[in-house]
């Protein structure tokens, strides 16, 4: 059993970039935990930002139940404008300090998206200023909006696509604009074709954060 922290930039991201990986760990008996760096606020496509913000969080909290993982963590910092300041990188390296997980999840750091780009930043700036002593987690990178052009992990998750696409559909509103389901089952099929062999129909892929 290993703690497995996910560090993702809004809510939705961790069911499409690793929700299959969660749900490996959860069934190896893992504790997974899942920080939104943002609530998606901006991203409600006419809705208002706090209504945006509400729903989002509380699609979190189910996308998590479904996914094997606590309750989420929202730390509310702006949807569209996430910066890696003194005060979060602090924030997150007094989390891995504290909690000491073996593997960290976040978002690569050449996503076409800002806020994902800046949590891999953030990643790697804590991992840098860890004080001595304290175990530095294996970082495990995923893909959301632009796939990778390299891979260092394959996982098999074609016994928990089901799963993965569950969580997704939780996201009800982001999925009634764009058919994120779909994309990822896509993705993931694409890659167990190509890339899972020999394996499963379905696979999720990542990078390994280097220094």
């Amino acid at each position: 059993m290993i703690r497995v922290l996910v560090v993702t930039p809004h809510p939705d991201d961790e069911a499409i970039g690793c929700g299959g990986a969660l749900c490996v760990h959860a069934e190896a008996g893992d504790v997974v935990r899942i920080v939104h760096l943002t609530s998606g606020e901006q991203g409600g496509h006419g809705l208002p930002p706090a209504e945006t913000a509400r729903r989002r969080e509380a699609e979190a909290a189910e996308a998590a139940r479904l996914l094997g993982a606590q309750a989420p963590e929202f730390w509310r910092c702006p949807d569209g404008a996430l910066r890696v300041t003194r005060a979060l990188v602090g924030r997150l390296r007094d989390l891995i300090v504290n909690w000491r997980p073996a593997m960290v999840y976040v978002t690569h750091d050449r996503e076409m998206h800002p806020d994902h780009r800046a949590a891999a930043r953030l990643v790697r700036r804590v991992l840098c200023d860890l004080p001595s002593g304290v175990p530095t987690p294996a970082v495990r990178l995923f893909e959301v909006w632009t796939p990778l052009q390299t891979m260092d992990e394959i996982v098999d998750i074609s016994a928990h696509i089901d799963t993965k696409l569950a969580a997704i559909r939780a996201y009800k509103h982001q999925c009634s604009v764009m058919r994120f389901d779909e994309a990822a089952r896509g993705l993931s099929r694409y890659r167990g074709e190509m890339h899972s062999w020999p394996g499963g129909d379905y696979a999720e892929v990542f990078v390994s954060l280097r220094a």
